[in-house]
C-alpha cells in the first residue's frame, strides 16, 4: 500500500485523495484493511469532500455495512439510491425490528437460522450477535425460547430488551415463575435443570458459548454441559454464541448437525495504544501516575480493567485524591437515598458515584450493578474501574478500554481474555472506534478450540460423566466405579444435586453410619445457632473440601444475621466485630465489603446450594431407616437466598428491584389481603396499585419498579 491511500483525515477536503483510496480499496472491499478505513471515513464523515460522498456510499454498501449505509444516505441531500441499491437494501432490513437493517454478515446467520440450521456463530463483542436474538423473538414463530446466560447481570440485560415483547410472551428468569403458552425463559444453566416442568422448548440460544469448554476452567462447566445436553436431547433448533473462538468440537457439530460460522467481521476499529517509557511497561507508582494522567485527559467513556474487586476500589479511590475535585459532578443520584438507608451514609462508592466514577464487581448488589452500568452507559458515570465480572457480565457503551492489569485474580490473563476485554472499546452505532490502552505486553494470538465435554468425554469431570445417559457413556468402567455403593434411587437424587459425586457418597456413608447421634440435622424453618454450624460443617467437609469448625461457625452467624437484621445492622454488628478484632484500619468499608461478598456469594447461591443437597441426602438417608423425623431446610434456603423475600414476590427480585423496596411491597400486599401465588397475578396488582406504591418506596426504588414491569 502506497502512502497515498493510507488514511489521513486531514486530507478527506481533497476530492483527489478520496477519489484515489475509493479506486484503491474498491479492488479489496472485502478484506479487513478496507473494513478499517471504511470506519474510518464514517468516523470523520463530516470532514469528508461533498462530491465524494456518493462513492463513499457505494462502497460501504458493498461492504455490507447496512446500518451505517442507511443512516448515512438519510443526512445526504439529492442522493438519488438506485433500483439495484434500494431491492439490496430491502433484503437487508429486517421485517420484525421497526428501522434495523443487518450487515452482510448478520444477514448470512440471520437466513441460516430461517432455514431451520442449528448455527453457532464466533464472532467479535461489536458484531451485534444480540440483535439476532431479538430478530428471532421479534418474530413470535415459537412458543417457547430459552436463553441460557452465564451470569445474573445478563440475564437482567437480555430481560430488558426483551420486555417489549411482554404483550405476547411471558418472561421467565427463575424457577419460582410459572410458564404460560408462550415463554421466553432466560436461564442460567444451574435454573434451567432446577426448573419444575419446564416445557418442549422450540429454540434454544446459549450466549457466551465458550464457558461449556474445560478449557476455560469456569466453576459452573457441569451445569452448562448437562442443561446443553438435557435440552438438546428435545430436538430443538439452536443457536450457540461466543467471542473469538477458532474452532469447535468435530463430534458436536456432527451430533447435532451444527453449521460452525467464525468470523472478524466488525463494524468498529480498535486502536492498540501501548503506555510505555523507552519502549518498556512502566512499573507501580509510576504506572499509576501515567494511568491518572490519561484517564484525566481522555473525554470520553473509559472502563479501566483491574484484575480484583480491592484494586478496583484503592486506584478508584486514589485517582479521587489525585483529582482533588472541588465540586461534585452528581450530587444528588436518586441511588444515594438508598445507600444511605441501607448500607452507610459513608459507603465510599456513593462518594466515587458523586465525583462521576464507578468501581464495579459481582459482589455488589444486583441493583447497584444494573445501575452503575445504566449510569456509566447514559454518561453519568464516566469512568468504571472494573473487573473480568463486568468485562464478562454486561454489554457497556465505552469509547476506551485501559488494561491496567495483566491478571484476572491471581492468574494471568489469556489471549481469550484480551481479545474479550479489548473488544469492549467503541460500540456500533455509538463509537466507530476504541482506544484500548496496554499498561503491559499485547499478548500475541492464540488457536481455542471449544470442546465440548459431555460430547467429547475427554477430560470429564464425575459430574457430567455420572448424568450422561448410558448409550453415550465412553468409559463405563469409571461411571460403574462411581455408581458403586450407591443406591438406585439414591442416584438420582445425587445426579440432580449436581456436586462432587464423591462429596455426596461420603457424606451419605456418613450419615448412614451415624444416623443415631445426628439430631442436630432434624431442624425446619429457621435453625438454632448450633444446629446450623454444625449442619454448615458438615456440607462444607464433604461437599466442599473445607474440614473447619471455625469457618462453619463464622458463615453461621452470618448467615442468621443476614435471616434477622436487615442489612444495615448486619455491616453495624460487623463493623463492632472487626473493631474488637483490630484487623483492618478502616474497619466501616471492610464490613460493608465483607457482607456485600457475603450476601452476593454466600447468602445467595453457596449456602442454600449446600443446604440443599445436605437436605436431600438426610431425608433420604433417615427414611430409608424408618426414621420419618428428619430436616427441612427449604424454608431457611428460601429466605436466605432471597433476601427474606416471601417466593410469590421473588422473581422482582431478578427483575432488578431491591429487597428493601419488595418488603414495603409485600407490606402492603398483606394489607390488601390478597392470596395471588404468581408473578403472573401479582404484576397486575402492582399495576393497579402503583400510585399507592410510589408513596411508600424511595424514589430509586419506585423507579427500578416502573422500569422493571415496563409501566
Amino acid at each position: 500500500m502506497n502512502d497515498s491511500v493510507k488514511f489521513n483525515a486531514e486530507y478527506l477536503k481533497d476530492f483527489e485523495y478520496n477519489w484515489n483510496c475509493t479506486k484503491y480499496y474498491t479492488s479489496i472491499i472485502d478484506k479487513t484493511d478496507a473494513r478499517k478505513f471504511l470506519i474510518n471515513v464514517l468516523e470523520n464523515w463530516d470532514q469528508v469532500n461533498d462530491d465524494a460522498k456518493s462513492i463513499w456510499l457505494d462502497l460501504i454498501e458493498r461492504a455490507g455495512f447496512y446500518p451505517y449505509y442507511i443512516d448515512k444516505i438519510e443526512s445526504i441531500e439529492n442522493y438519488n439510491q438506485s433500483l439495484q441499491s434500494s431491492v439490496r437494501s430491502a433484503f437487508f432490513k429486517s421485517d420484525f425490528l421497526n428501522g434495523i437493517y443487518f450487515h452482510e454478515q448478520q444477514k448470512e446467520i440471520e437466513r441460516a437460522v430461517s432455514l431451520k440450521k442449528n448455527v453457532a456463530v464466533s464472532a467479535p463483542t461489536s458484531f451485534g450477535k444480540s440483535l439476532l436474538i431479538e430478530e428471532f423473538v421479534a418474530r413470535k414463530q415459537y412458543n417457547n425460547i430459552l436463553i441460557i446466560q452465564p451470569t445474573l447481570a445478563l440475564i437482567d440485560e437480555t430481560r430488558k430488551n426483551m420486555s417489549k415483547y411482554l404483550n405476547y410472551y411471558n418472561i421467565v428468569i427463575n424457577t419460582k415463575q410459572k410458564a404460560t403458552d408462550r415463554n421466553i425463559f432466560i436461564l442460567t444453566a444451574e435454573r434451567v435443570l432446577e426448573y419444575v416442568g419446564l416445557p418442549k422448548i422450540d429454540f434454544f440460544i446459549v450466549d457466551e458459548f465458550y464457558k461449556v469448554s474445560n478449557l476455560r476452567n469456569d466453576d459452573r462447566i457441569d451445569a452448562l454441559n448437562i442443561s446443553i445436553m438435557k435440552i438438546m436431547d428435545y430436538k430443538p433448533q439452536a443457536l450457540f454464541l461466543t467471542p473469538c473462538v477458532n474452532s469447535l468440537s468435530d463430534r458436536f457439530i456432527e451430533r447435532y448437525n451444527v453449521v460452525f460460522f467464525k468470523t472478524d467481521y466488525s463494524l468498529v476499529n480498535t486502536n492498540i495504544i501501548e503506555v510505555r517509557k523507552n519502549n518498556r511497561p512502566l512499573k507501580s507508582n509510576q504506572k499509576k501516575k501515567e494511568l491518572f494522567k490519561l484517564l484525566k485527559e481522555l473525554k470520553e467513556p473509559s472502563i479501566v480493567y483491574v484484575k480484583s474487586p480491592n484494586e478496583a476500589y484503592k486506584l478508584a479511590n486514589e485517582y479521587i485524591n489525585y483529582l482533588k475535585p472541588t465540586n461534585f459532578a452528581n450530587s444528588n443520584l436518586p441511588v444515594f437515598e438508598w445507600m444511605d438507608e441501607n448500607i452507610s451514609e459513608k459507603w465510599k462508592l456513593k462518594k466515587l458515584m458523586m465525583n462521576g466514577i464507578g468501581a464495579h464487581n459481582g459482589a455488589l448488589p444486583r441493583h447497584i450493578v444494573s445501575s452503575e452500568i445504566e449510569m456509566f452507559n447514559n454518561g453519568i458515570l464516566s469512568i468504571l474501574f472494573a473487573t473480568v465480572s463486568l468485562i464478562e457480565g454486561v454489554n457497556t457503551v465505552a469509547k476506551n478500554i485501559l488494561i491496567y492489569s495483566q491478571n484476572k485474580g491471581s492468574n494471568p490473563i489469556d489471549f481469550f481474555d484480551f481479545a474479550n476485554i479489548k473488544g469492549r472499546a467503541g460500540r456500533m452505532g455509538k463509537y466507530y472506534t476504541g482506544n484500548v490502552y496496554l499498561f503491559n505486553e499485547e499478548l500475541q494470538p492464540e488457536e481455542f478450540s471449544i470442546d465440548v465435554p459431555f460430547v467429547d468425554q475427554a477430560n470429564i469431570s464425575d459430574e457430567i460423566l455420572f448424568s450422561i445417559p448410558d448409550e453415550y457413556v465412553e468409559d463405563k468402567d469409571r461411571r460403574k466405579l462411581l455408581e458403586s455403593e450407591i443406591p438406585g434411587d439414591l442416584q438420582a437424587i445425587i445426579r440432580k444435586n449436581l456436586i462432587s459425586v464423591e462429596g455426596q457418597k461420603k457424606l451419605y456413608n456418613y450419615i448412614r453410619l451415624n444416623i443415631g447421634n445426628l439430631s442436630y440435622l432434624k431442624w425446619s424453618r429457621i435453625p438454632s445457632y448450633e444446629e446450623l454450624w454444625r449442619t454448615l460443617y458438615l456440607a462444607y467437609k464433604y461437599l466442599d473440601n473445607n474440614d473447619s469448625e471455625k469457618f462453619a461457625k463464622s458463615q453461621a452467624i452470618m448467615a442468621l444475621d443476614i435471616i434477622n437484621k436487615s442489612l444495615k445492622e448486619t455491616i453495624f454488628k460487623r463493623e463492632e466485630f472487626l473493631r474488637k478484632k483490630r484487623s483492618n484500619k478502616n474497619f466501616h468499608e471492610q464490613a460493608i465489603e465483607d457482607v456485600l461478598k457475603f450476601v452476593r456469594n454466600d447468602a445467595n447461591y453457596k449456602i442454600p446450594k449446600l443446604l440443599s443437597v445436605l437436605d436431600s441426602i438426610q431425608k433420604y438417608t433417615f427414611e430409608k431407616n424408618s426414621n420419618r423425623n428428619y430436616g427441612d431446610y427449604s424454608i431457611f434456603n428460601s429466605l436466605l437466598e432471597n433476601g427474606q423475600i416471601g417466593e410469590d414476590f421473588r422473581f422482582l427480585i431478578d427483575f432488578g428491584v431491591p429487597s428493601s423496596g419488595i418488603k414495603k411491597i409485600e407490606v402492603q400486599f398483606k394489607k390488601d389481603n390478597k392470596t395471588y401465588n404468581d408473578n403472573v397475578e401479582i404484576i397486575p396488582w402492582l399495576s393497579q396499585n402503583i400510585k399507592i406504591l410510589k408513596n411508600i418506596l424511595l424514589d430509586y426504588e419506585y423507579d427500578l419498579l416502573k422500569k422493571a414491569l415496563n409501566f
